[in-house]
């Protein structure tokens, strides 16, 4: 997401030591954060309705937020951007980027976890309805084991590092999975990306965090001009969350993504939701900001009820186990 490569002004000395400070001081606010683990039942898979969370829309050209005090318009109500908790520029991409790597060293400590994986992509010319899968993750050997609950429902998906031949296993759902026997894919082939933007080795919350991560270090190391706001006391899922906005020069700078949005869970500092917009076309220009949000949004991610205590078995990431469909 989030590639720029306009270049900013060399900053005067009085800029840099004043930058040097702010780093110092997001450093004790970050180094303050004690992830825990999500508290979902160890034994629930629940089948969970993608449920709409509102999503902030600021209003701005890509300069103006870091040049005046605008107003951030959020569900209606008025915020100034000097609220507490609030970052902009330079200090929302560090603390951007210094959560997920927390998050990420979070997810160092535990084998496995199981999540509802929410997702809606634009691909081959359309956007996607809404889809709702339960989700299984192995860290090593990296493993995914998908079940379709809403969209394709009854679909299944097994990937499995080092094994089937570095091909996922997929059992479509309904009908066609009766007729048909489980399809061996190379999960970077055509035909796999036919029904999804990113491969399956690119799946589960480790490989979002650490995508996000490389255009933030990206972001801060090259200068590019990316305007970037934090918003903290924020909720996704009923959780408390931090919610980073971040906008783009033009198509020539960042080709895929005009906008993003992040929520990232405040305990665990694990990114639960994600939005990624495209440019508009001419005609859209006059369209509001929420208009022109729904008619540009090119993928949009969710992680709910996380379990980081599942103690998933070996049989969860195998195409034998006696509830999956793989062998039927």
């Amino acid at each position: 997401m989030m590639r720029m490569l306009k270049h900013r002004s060399k900053q005067q000395l009085p800029n840099m030591v004043a930058s040097a400070i702010l780093s110092a001081a997001i450093g004790v606010l970050y180094f303050s954060y004690d992830p825990s683990p999500a508290d979902a039942d160890p034994n629930d898979m629940a089948v969970v309705a993608a449920r709409p969370v509102p999503v902030p829309v600021i209003a701005y050209k890509p300069t103006e937020l870091s040049e005046s005090n605008q107003d951030i318009k959020q569900d209606g109500q008025a915020q100034t951007q000097q609220q507490p908790g609030t970052l902009t520029g330079r200090m929302a991409l560090l603390m951007n980027q210094l959560l997920l790597e927390k998050g990420c060293r979070l997810l160092d400590s535990v084998s496995n976890y199981t999540t509802t994986f929410s997702k809606q992509e634009y691909i081959g010319g359309a956007l996607s309805e809404n889809q709702v899968i339960n989700l299984k993750c192995r860290h090593k050997p990296f493993s995914v084991y998908m079940k379709w609950v809403v969209g394709d429902k009854g679909q299944e998906l097994l990937y499995v590092d080092g094994e089937n031949d570095q091909k996922m296993l997929v059992k479509m759902g309904g009908l066609k999975g009766r007729l048909m026997p489980t399809l061996k894919l190379d999960p970077h082939g055509s035909l796999a990306l036919q029904e999804s933007r990113y491969p399956i080795t690119k799946a589960g919350i480790r490989a979002l965090a650490e995508e996000i991560i490389g255009f933030r270090k990206k972001d801060l190391a090259e200068n590019l001009n990316t305007e970037c706001v934090m918003l903290s006391n924020q909720k996704f899922d009923g959780k408390d969350c931090y919610c980073f906005i971040a906008h783009f020069a033009n198509a020539k700078e960042s080709p895929t993504y005009r906008k993003s949005v992040i929520y990232i869970d405040q305990e665990s500092c694990l990114p639960v939701f994600v939005r990624g917009f495209g440019w508009p076309r001419e005609e859209m220009a006059s369209a509001s900001p929420e208009e022109l949000d729904e008619q540009t949004l090119i993928e949009s991610y969710s992680f709910t009820d996380i379990n980081l205590k599942s103690e998933l078995a070996t049989a969860d990431f195998s195409e034998s186990n006696s509830d999956y469909r793989f062998r039927r």
